[in-house]
């Protein structure tokens, strides 16, 4: 009997809290006011219908992209359906999935997508159905979002990471390279190698630019000896790194990694020939290497004294995105009172941190 009368007074309770909401919002609809927290769950436990997501990862062995899809589905809200689909690196795979998702009628898609150039096609037979679109991690075309309404991108700043990249070698360098022990062959300029993670790839590109061109912005003298594709992986990276090395060895004075795994697959080489050591503080090894993203294996490397830094690419924060944007777009939400800047009408970018030895304890779970 205390049971019922519990429930009942809960349900009376949650009907009396939705009737003030609908009654709050209905008398502030002309003016966006801020979303906090609580109105947010609030207004999720109204909502009597059961929002239908689909997840899309370009594939699923990408340690960035692994972590992130982890993250961003732990975070769904109960009263929210979703599936996740791999598309184990094929585009063709992907379209597949994708139309199979618009006949089964989801409320919005969330793409990473395998192909960007594959974009504005996967844009139009969404918008056909009327289904929003959020890609993440790899930028569309312009040209596809920004022709319709209620298609996004969230993802990284990737200029921005790759001058964070040079940010940290400087500081390591100071102002006279010559001056530093890292220069082995004592010419003053820093010999560089570059681990690219996939050709044509928009967040590739342009880390692999801007980490050199900022370096050079900051008054040093660079001699970049070569840059080699390694596809984002870690077994990639080790080949690369072998190649690297055999090639130019004792040359190389300073690698950037166009991520950690990458990274990771070059100190994997590097300790199996004995070239780098397990537990040295990192500016006693006998060049740098600096990646990006900020994963828990690259942690975990910073830590142990093997890479030298990194730059968070955000994934925790990138995710909070995403589903605070897909929050605004099931609910018809005021986009005047969206926490995140949108670029050019459709773009969310998050920006990431310099990781060291020094603040690595952090970032860490």
């Amino acid at each position: 009997m205390l049971k019922k009368l519990t429930l009942w007074l809960l349900y009376v309770m949650i009907r009396t809290t939705c009737a003030m909401v609908r009654l709050t919002c209905a008398m502030v609809r002309p003016v966006c006011i801020t979303v906090t927290f609580f109105f947010l769950v609030v207004l999720t436990a109204c909502s009597q219908s059961n929002h239908k997501i689909a997840f899309f990862q370009y594939k699923s062995d990408d340690t960035f992209i692994l972590e992130m899809m982890q993250d961003m589905t732990a975070r769904v809200p109960e009263n929210i359906n979703f599936e996740v689909h791999d598309a184990r690196n094929s585009q063709s795979v992907q379209n597949r999935q994708i139309l199979e998702v618009i006949e089964n009628e989801f409320d919005i898609l969330i793409i990473n997508a395998v192909d960007r150039l594959a974009s504005s096609s996967i844009v139009a037979r969404s918008v056909q159905d009327g289904i929003p679109v959020i890609f993440f991690n790899r930028e569309p075309l312009e040209d596809a979002l920004t022709s319709h309404t209620n298609v996004f991108y969230v993802g990284t700043d990737a200029d921005s990471l790759g001058k964070k990249q040079a940010e940290i070698a400087a500081e390591l360098f100071t102002n006279d390279f010559s001056d530093s022990r890292f220069d082995r062959n004592n010419d003053g300029i820093i010999q560089i190698v570059v681990l690219k993670g996939e050709q044509g790839h928009q967040d590739a590109e342009r880390r692999t630019d801007n980490c050199i061109a900022h370096l050079i912005e900051l008054g040093f003298e660079v001699d970049v000896m070569a840059i080699e594709v390694a596809d984002w992986n870690r077994s990639e990276g080790y080949e690369a790194m072998r190649r690297l090395y055999q090639r130019y060895g004792n040359y190389i004075e300073l690698v950037f990694s166009n991520n950690d795994d990458m990274a990771l697959g070059a100190i994997d080489y590097l300790l199996n020939i004995g070239v780098f050591v397990e537990n040295k503080p990192p500016y006693e090894q006998p060049f740098v290497i600096i990646g990006v993203d900020g994963t828990a294996v690259g942690l975990e490397a910073i830590e142990r004294g093997l890479l030298y830094g990194t730059v968070n690419n955000d994934s925790v924060k990138q995710s909070e995105a995403i589903l605070t944007l897909t929050d605004f777009i099931l609910n018809d939400r005021c986009f005047e009172a969206f926490p995140y800047t949108i670029t050019r009408g459709h773009f969310i970018y998050i920006d990431g941190d310099i990781i060291t030895r020094d603040n690595v304890s952090d970032f860490i779970n």
